[in-house]
């Protein structure tokens, strides 16, 4: 139990990974506190966090805890066919281009795991909020985390609505787009407008319309560009069959923007279930 507590940094986030009740976790830390004669977590009403003595006595406990993990796993069968439930959160943009598609390929593979996906913007800390593992581009990965990258940089493309373009003059040049009305995001991990950064075979260069509509997620900006708003820089693949059936249409076509390989990412501590094990290399295989 204790090393539920400090993997999730919460009583009920562990009791509910052990199957039990937050007082029966919360009466084991307790006696084991009392057995070692001192604190191991600092508590507070909004989370649970290591003290030092914790830190180490999870540091010395660690391998012992695997090894009865891998023992167990052994025993009831799991070490071969992964079983459990397997937590992730992820963008919108790589579920929608890569990892929706696998996730059913994935369960029909092995149907024992229980999937349960969080698809957000926001940058989460995966351990705190009881992920297994999270999937983001190279650019906004966390340095203590395990990173296995599994797509390629990739790059996003400018599009608008034919109705758009009709009665205005088609961008000629980056500058010309200072000139038109423009979809563009806001982060929400940094809190800032994500301004455009395009490269051609000769140039590069970063700019940011004034005559913006600010949404926090791609699939307000594909749906505000189809209705004409104005002009959006999205990943090539989401737009790929809207601007093949001329629902949309290329603006400026030798620029694009470059974009980050995607990784799965997950604690370098923490113990690895069969389940992630498996969806990794699964993940791997594909890319």
């Amino acid at each position: 139990m204790f090393v539920a507590v400090a993997e999730a940094g919460s009583f009920s986030e562990a009791a509910r990974r052990l199957g039990i009740s937050p007082s029966a976790v919360s009466q084991a830390i307790r006696s084991l506190e009392g057995r070692l004669g001192t604190p191991l977590f600092r508590r507070s009403t909004r989370s649970v966090s290591l003290t030092d003595v914790g830190n180490d006595y999870l540091l010395a406990a660690a391998p012992a805890v695997e090894q009865l993990r891998k023992a167990a796993e052994d025993a009831t069968g799991r070490g071969g066919r992964p079983t459990g439930s397997l937590r992730l959160t992820m963008p919108r943009a790589p579920f929608d281009l890569i990892i929706a598609d696998m996730l059913v390929d994935f369960k029909d593979t092995f149907p024992e795991v229980e999937l349960e996906i969080a698809v957000e913007a926001r940058l989460v800390d995966i351990v705190k909020q009881g992920y297994d593992a999270g999937l983001r581009f190279g650019n906004y990965l966390e340095k203590d985390m395990v990173a296995v990258q599994i797509a390629p940089p990739s790059t996003a493309i400018l599009v608008a609505a034919p109705a758009y373009l009709q009665n205005r003059c088609a961008p000629k040049s980056p500058s010309d787009l200072l000139q038109h009305r423009a979809v563009m995001c806001r982060s929400q991990i940094t809190g800032s407008i994500i301004p455009w950064t395009l490269v051609s075979a000769e140039d590069r260069i970063q700019i940011s319309p004034s005559d913006a509509t600010i949404v926090h997620d791609l699939a307000s900006q594909i749906d505000l560009a189809v209705r004409g708003l104005g002009i959006v820089s999205v990943p090539s693949g989401m737009v790929t069959g809207l601007v093949d059936q001329g629902v949309l249409s290329r603006v400026l076509p030798s620029w694009s923007s470059p974009m980050e390989a995607l990784y799965i990412y997950f604690p370098s501590r923490r113990h690895q279930s069969t389940a992630l094990r498996t969806f990794v290399g699964f993940l791997k295989n594909r890319s």
